[in-house]
């Protein structure tokens, strides 16, 4: 057991390293990996989360420039849309757009009166998130509004991770005076390019300043920042927050220890509802029109952005690898207006899974071939996907996925490795040993069962004695190299036959054969076998006989005993010097037959004849005496052709 382990642990700590070394290259693998989870899902409506239309988007698109016979708009089109949007009574526009500079005086008042009206405008802010120390705007009027827009919030541990604004740059002063508020754009993309968190706050001045999605969400659900903690690196809660007409219930939303949220796309860019931005821009000018938008729009969060093929604002997300911007706001207040927040498992939680999966491999291990070892582990890695991918559709839970196949990787590899190096070194080494006791077929059945090297059954087999006549007479003149040379051609061609009948060979005694049939290999038609190789074996001898004469040696014949009963069969002998051989009085019955038998004839007796069923013809030869029966027994020939 210590291997295993220690392969195991060595597996465990090389997953982990890997991690803790190169964490760009192994945690976008991973993050990489969990990303076909969203695609999977994007593109099979019964896992799609549920999409509430309260978020809807207004996209200045390419149709809408055309409708609008304008490649870039000036702010009094905004202004429109804006008033259009405030007729409409929707509960919020969102604007993804920095207008961070005047332009043209009347135009930038217009768009802010319009915004002033409305009441429920906002736009953006950017900041820089690479220093480590906070500089102010060198304008003081900006400077100020984003002092008094910040947010003074609780905070429950130590949120220095959280990053510094530095170099604000907010939407023009006049415009940004007029709005409901604004929040920051910042998007920091994953090592891999890809965007799948989104930061929620932005320490500024001694303060907090939210993400735009954030402000829009908190105060929809009528939460002020007193009323906003943070508990840094675990979640920011909305307490009491309620939606018109709804109760009032804390909203927990998680965060990583930089203040991120993991967004839980709901899916791809067209799953939400989309307006066009010349379509709401022209519908002030019908009264009718702008009635049935009120009817449709009225209470919707409405995120206005520029989706054209003007726009730059476009990157790969998880569901899309070129996903507008803008729909980052709009995933990021979905998930909080509906509570669809992804869990990631805590370190420990994913330590109790590795751990439970090496704990499985281990038990595998210990009770499994090497290929079976091999479909185990498989099999387990697919069942650990599977529940990942159960767990993120239906729970929405985020478990590891590299790491733990990295684990079964390695473990799959360095114990099959193991147990075909060292095992397999071992098996060969004990194969070449019972190879030089055991026939083939016994050697096979102890391979894979080695408790049949201790046990022992009792099991009704057919038993050959055969017998060179006279051989041992002859060998005392023929020189001892001529005596060898005989016997390897007649044992390697009387085994040969053997083996060709799946027989076992169990002894050699001089120039004397016992094989026996039903064991290892099970065979209903034992005693038909081994007649038969009886016959092929005298056929054989006939053969040799030939051969011996023309090179000037006395042709020799060969008896032959057969007896069919129960005999016990299995290993015996000593822990030292095992023998797997059958025993009992129908074994010496078969010896006894072999010694009366006629030179080159087969005896057999009543029970091997009753277990031919008359597939080969016999004659009998009368009652016969054998050693160490009291009575005569039944006794037949089998013809030889």
């Amino acid at each position: 057991m210590k291997i295993p382990l220690l392969l195991l642990a060595a597996s465990f700590a090389l997953a982990y390293l890997l991690f803790l070394l190169l964490p760009d290259v192994f945690d976008s693998w991973n993050s990489q990996a969990f990303d076909q989870l969203f695609r999977i899902r994007s593109r099979n409506a019964a896992l799609q989360p549920s999409y509430d239309n309260t978020i809807v988007h207004l996209d200045l698109n390419n149709t809408s420039l055309q409708d609008l016979s304008e490649f870039y708009l000036d702010r009094s089109h905004y202004a429109k849309v804006t008033r259009n949007l405030q007729e409409m009574r929707v509960a919020a526009q969102v604007y993804d757009f920095i207008f961070a500079f005047p332009q043209d005086p009347a135009k930038d008042k217009e768009m802010a009166e319009a915004a002033a009206a409305a009441g429920n405008a906002y736009f953006g802010v950017a900041f820089g998130l690479s220093g480590s120390q906070e500089s102010t705007y060198r304008d003081p009027a900006v400077e100020e509004y984003l002092r008094m827009t910040s947010w003074r919030i609780r905070v429950e541990g130590d949120a220095d991770s959280l990053p510094i604004g530095t170099n604000p740059l907010p939407t023009f002063h006049e415009l940004a005076d007029a709005a409901r508020g604004l929040g920051t754009l910042n998007v920091q993309p994953d090592p891999d390019g890809v965007i799948r968190r989104f930061p929620m706050l932005v320490r500024y001045n001694g303060a907090f300043y939210p993400s735009l999605p954030l402000r829009v969400i908190a105060e929809y659900l009528d939460v002020a920042p007193d009323r906003v903690v943070l508990q840094a690196g675990r979640s920011i809660t909305l307490q009491r927050a309620h939606r018109p007409g709804e109760e009032a219930h804390d909203i927990s939303i998680p965060i990583d220890a930089g203040g991120n949220f993991r967004i839980n796309f709901i899916g791809a860019w067209d799953r939400m509802t989309h307006y066009n931005f010349s379509d709401v821009y022209r519908a002030s000018d019908d009264r009718d029109e702008l009635e049935l938008f009120g009817k449709e729009m009225a209470g919707k969060i409405v995120t206005v952005a520029d989706v054209s093929a003007n726009s730059r604002d476009v990157g790969p997300v998880p569901t899309d690898g070129n996903f507008p911007l803008s729909g980052l706001l709009s995933n990021v207040m979905h998930n909080i207006l509906t509570g669809s927040f992804l869990r990631e498992l805590s370190f420990v939680e994913m330590l109790v899974v590795e751990l439970g999966l090496l704990a499985t491999v281990f038990a595998l291990s210990l009770k499994l071939s090497p290929v079976q070892f091999s479909l185990g582990v498989a099999g387990l890695a697919v069942a650990y996907l599977a529940v990942s991918a159960a767990a993120f559709f239906y729970f929405q839970a985020v478990f590891k996925i590299v790491r733990p196949m990295l684990m079964l990787s390695f473990a799959l590899t360095s114990n099959v490795a193991y147990r075909y190096i060292v095992e397999e070194r071992n098996k060969a080494f004990l194969r070449r040993t019972f190879e030089a006791y055991f026939p083939p077929a016994v050697v096979e059945r102890i391979m894979e069962n080695p408790e049949l090297i201790t046990t022992g059954e009792r099991k009704e087999l057919t038993i050959m004695f055969s017998d060179i006549a006279g051989f041992t007479r002859m060998s005392s003149t023929m020189a001892p190299d001529r005596i060898q040379t005989i016997l390897n051609e007649y044992f390697e061609a009387m085994v040969d036959i053997a083996f060709r009948y799946d027989g076992t060979v169990d002894k050699f005694m001089g120039d004397g054969l016992m094989v026996f049939f039903g064991d290892p290999v099970p065979h209903e038609d034992h005693a038909l076998r081994c007649v038969r190789m009886a016959i092929d074996m005298q056929l054989k001898m006939r053969e040799l006989a030939q051969s011996w004469l023309a090179k000037g040696e006395t042709p020799l014949k060969l008896r032959i005993g057969i007896n069919s009963g129960v005999v016990v069969v299995g290993n015996m002998g000593s822990a030292r010097r095992l023998s797997y051989t059958a025993l009992g009085a129908d074994v010496n019955l078969a010896q006894r037959l072999e010694s009366n038998a006629p030179l080159g004839g087969i005896l057999i007796s009543q029970r091997t004849r009753d277990l031919l069923g008359g597939e080969i013809p016999t004659r009998a030869i009368g009652k016969i005496k054998v050693k160490g029966l009291d009575e005569p027994i039944d006794a037949f020939e089998v013809p030889v052709g």
